[in-house]
């Protein structure tokens, strides 16, 4: 068995056809077969077959045992050469979601200028679920990423950083800015600036006006926060936001979700348990582990 041998067999899984597979890795069908051939006497079992020469290739329960394990050895390889790569660069990959880059990049940019890293970091921004896929794939040596519930997971040592609350923004003209706490009832009928979906404060939107029953009035979906502030600055409508992701104006107020309703936003940590750090991506991973925001 070599790595050629199963990307050549998993790709004949995947396209069910010699002369694709063939094409794809720019070798003659024998090559394909002679592969196919190794394999099976290897593992002393069929792995695919075929009516026909013109039929579809059709896939044994060997080997589709084999292609599940071949691919995830084959991932492993992907990210070991990756990894094997990157060792002796000096070059560390870190990566922000939207709302952790909003609230830890600049604390982060300060605290490695203090202790001379800054060039010799690359910082990245997407939503957390694309972070954590980079991450997994080796593109991201470690990640900053926020989630409405602290992350489990069986491949990546994942610690929280910081819980932070959601608060509703209000303008200071609006009869709801003289609440202290704001309920989900309170929001019936009133017009709100919301992220786009799959936006963190988005989904907390929706998950605290379900958990109120009621139906959220969205009049507007604001690219960032600062647009969601400066649009409830002009008393357009109100929004949700986390608290501390940005500053407010003197038209807007941030008022705390009533105590029984409150939602929480984690700011978490995440490395592959796999990933082995030479010593500059592990001093950039424990200056990320002593950043702590004084106040939130």
């Amino acid at each position: 068995m070599n790595e050629r041998d199963l990307k050549y067999f998993c790709s004949l899984v995947e396209t069910g056809n010699y002369t694709a597979t063939a094409t794809q890795f720019q070798v003659t069908q024998p090559a394909i077969s002679a592969a196919l051939r190794r394999l099976e006497s290897e593992y002393h079992a069929i792995l695919l077959t075929q009516a026909n020469h013109r039929a579809q290739l059709v896939t044994t329960a060997a080997g589709r045992t084999l292609y599940i394990k071949a691919s995830q050895l084959l991932k492993a390889f992907s990210q070991m050469a990756l990894e094997v790569q990157h060792a002796n660069e000096r070059q560390v990959r870190l990566g922000f979601s939207n709302v952790a880059g909003g609230i830890w990049l600049p604390r982060v940019i300060k605290k490695f200028i203090s202790v001379h890293l800054l060039d010799q970091v690359t910082t990245t921004i997407a939503d957390s679920e694309k972070l954590l896929v980079d991450l997994r794939n080796g593109k991201l040596d470690a990640a900053v990423f926020s989630t409405l519930l602290p992350e489990h997971s069986t491949d990546l040592r994942v610690s929280i950083l910081e819980e932070h609350q959601l608060q509703v923004l209000v303008n200071v003209n609006s009869p709801l800015s003289q609440l202290e706490t704001i309920r989900a009832t309170d929001l019936q009928g009133v017009p709100i600036i919301a992220r786009p979906k799959h936006a963190l404060p988005r989904l907390a939107l929706e998950q605290y006006c379900q958990r109120g029953r009621i139906r959220p009035k969205i009049i507007y979906e604001a690219a960032t926060n600062a647009l969601v502030e400066g649009l409830v600055a002009q008393n357009i409508g109100v929004g949700m936001v986390i608290a501390g992701s940005i500053v407010l104006s003197d038209q807007v107020v941030g008022i705390p979700l009533a105590p029984k309703e409150q939602l929480h936003c984690y700011m978490q940590l995440a490395v592959r348990k796999s990933f082995l750090p030479n010593t500059n991506q592990q001093q950039c991973i424990d200056v990320l582990r002593q950043i702590r925001q004084t106040s939130v």
